[in-house]
């Protein structure tokens, strides 16, 4: 009787554990890709790269203004979707 509980409560704790295994293969869950194509890769390089360029200009002079915050904020506001949108659709 005993035998028969644990070995119950194995497989019950192991078939847990590949449903879980397997549940672990999509963290994001559904709609969620993990794989991005090239073109959408090189897009969200060039959108990062933009912002870096855009930060450097804008840091060049040692002084940032209200206006240049804004535009970093907007284009990291750009940048965030683009990458959003990549990685949900």
């Amino acid at each position: 009787m005993k035998r028969l509980v644990i070995g119950t409560a194995a497989a019950a704790i192991l078939s847990g554990v590949a449903i879980t295994s397997t549940a672990q293969a999509a963290p994001y869950g559904y709609g969620h890709r993990h794989v991005l194509t090239p073109y959408e890769r090189a897009a969200i390089n060039r959108s990062q790269a933009n912002l870096n360029r855009l930060k450097w200009r804008v840091r060049a002079d040692g002084r940032v203004t209200l206006w240049e915050r804004a535009q970093i904020r907007a284009a990291q506001a750009r940048h965030n979707m683009l990458v959003y949108r990549s990685r949900h659709s």
